[in-house]
């Protein structure tokens, strides 16, 4: 049985949607898994619930926040039945993407789906769009790859001026290497108005500059790109100005992406979001 999040079965129904580095857990504190939201949540209310500090419950070197002490007391007796997958990691990162390899990564959490009794949750809502084809074949790599990606270190949050939500994280991989995922860039200024209302020309142009200054934040160049995932309202639109991006860029590798999607989920002001792969060194 498979049970996806309502906003997820919604956007299957209408068609296919000097920097600060802030590491996930500081120091040698216990991180705080899934964001603080409540895992139990899931199974008993159908939908994400932010957790309370004063509700809290250590397991498997992570702090999980519940929303009330009845949340609490069933996952102390049964953890390994609420908790999700992979303690809590993008369940598409443990099931290595091409462009990453096995990792750990961190997850929305909005993005979410309940598979045979298992909670999974990935980095975004386009991640999960990716992870819902092949389910059994993600969930059985992801199954493989567990033991290893245990031993990864945990991903870091690059901060500001890059987006904080969904944010864009430096992760480690097998042999050594380090990648950067740009979460998605919207056409906003640096104080967060929307620029281009309604023009997908102005929007590429404020997306790509948005998605080259993280870039520069991450510690990665315009020549470090693996690919790019454009998201957009209007493909016709997107590719009579798509040229501007390389503006911005560089040129699009084979592996980059356009997807179609019937509304973005920041709203129906926004006509276009990019998301980025780079490699570090």
């Amino acid at each position: 049985m498979v049970y996806f999040a309502p906003r997820m079965l919604l956007a299957m129904l209408l068609g296919p949607i000097c920097c600060l580095l802030a590491p996930t857990a500081w120091g040698d504190e216990t991180r705080v898994s899934i964001s603080g939201y409540d895992p139990v949540a899931y199974f008993a209310d159908g939908k994400p619930v932010p957790g309370k500090t004063e509700f809290e419950y250590v397991w498997h070197d992570a702090r999980w926040r519940f929303a009330n002490a009845a949340h609490r007391d069933l996952f102390a007796t049964d953890p390994e039945h609420y908790a999700p997958q992979y303690d809590g990691y993008c369940a598409m990162g443990v099931a290595d993407v091409a462009v990453f390899g096995p990792h750990k990564d961190t997850v929305d959490p909005e993005a979410w789906a309940i598979v045979d009794g298992k909670l999974y949750l990935t980095h975004t809502r386009h991640t999960m769009d990716r992870w819902r084809p092949n389910l059994a074949e993600n969930i059985k790599r992801a199954d493989e790859n567990r033991s290893t990606v245990e031993q990864q270190p945990e991903p870091v949050i690059v901060g500001p001026p890059c987006a904080d939500r969904p944010p864009s994280v430096i992760v480690s991989v097998q042999g050594g290497g380090r990648r950067v995922n740009v979460g998605g860039q919207l056409a906003l200024d640096k104080d967060g108005n929307v620029i281009g209302k309604g023009d997908m020309r102005a929007q590429i142009e404020q997306a790509g500059k948005n998605v080259q200054t993280c870039l520069e934040a991450a510690g990665a160049k315009l020549s470090d790109l693996v690919l790019t995932r454009a998201y957009v309202t209007d493909g016709d639109a997107f590719k009579a100005n798509a040229g501007l991006l390389a503006r911005y860029l560089g040129p699009q590798s084979p592996n980059s992406t356009v997807s179609a999607v019937p509304m973005l989920a920041a709203g129906s002001g926004f006509l276009v979001e990019i998301e980025a792969v780079a490699n570090l060194k």
